[in-house]
């Protein structure tokens, strides 16, 4: 049986992962998750601090919410902080949702809409718009970890998750109006 004799690969002989800082591991995600709390608490009540982050497959109209990304405002731009943190994004997404993004690894979209918007989106209030960000933008690299951050979505077993259908321009379908 292949599975007795199976050994794993010790840790120093894989490649290392890909995504650098913002790879999908324990430390990078605890890492940005407090700096989104420390961006969050000095931020506050300044609403452009924080938005709320929307992963879909391109080839459905569900637009998954996974968790909510912040910046520094005089510093790094919503576009910015999204692309730089992109890799945690949708390494996260396609494990919270396996069935509905899994497949479409690499190929993902990330949306946002403005922070603690919810429970408006869910009731396809058409005045809250999702805007889709870029994979890749100028500048994004050099942005410090510590001058963004994210709070990752975590759904138990019995969680159904949380999802919007929007068209492709991420607005409210005629249909739910």
């Amino acid at each position: 049986n292949d599975a007795d004799n199976y050994i794993p690969m010790s840790p120093e002989k894989r490649p290392p992962r890909q995504g650098g800082d913002m790879s999908y591991v324990k430390d990078n995600i605890v890492r940005q998750m407090d700096t989104y709390m420390a961006i969050r608490k000095a931020g506050w009540p300044d609403d452009d601090c924080i938005s709320d982050v929307y992963v879909r497959n391109p080839e459905l109209n569900s637009f998954w919410y996974v968790g909510k990304v912040a910046r520094c405002t005089g510093t790094v731009s919503l576009q910015q902080a999204v692309a730089r943190q992109y890799n945690l994004i949708e390494e996260h997404a396609t494990r919270l949702r396996p069935i509905e993004l899994g497949r479409a690894f690499g190929s993902c979209e990330v949306w946002v809409a403005p922070g603690d918007t919810e429970k408006e989106l869910s009731q396809n209030n058409p005045n809250i718009p999702l805007r889709k960000m870029e994979r890749h933008v100028k500048g994004s690299e050099d942005v410090s970890s510590l001058e963004i951050g994210l709070n990752l979505e975590v759904v138990t077993n019995r969680g159904a998750g949380f999802f919007v259908e929007r068209n492709n321009d991420g607005m409210v379908p005629p249909h739910l109006l």
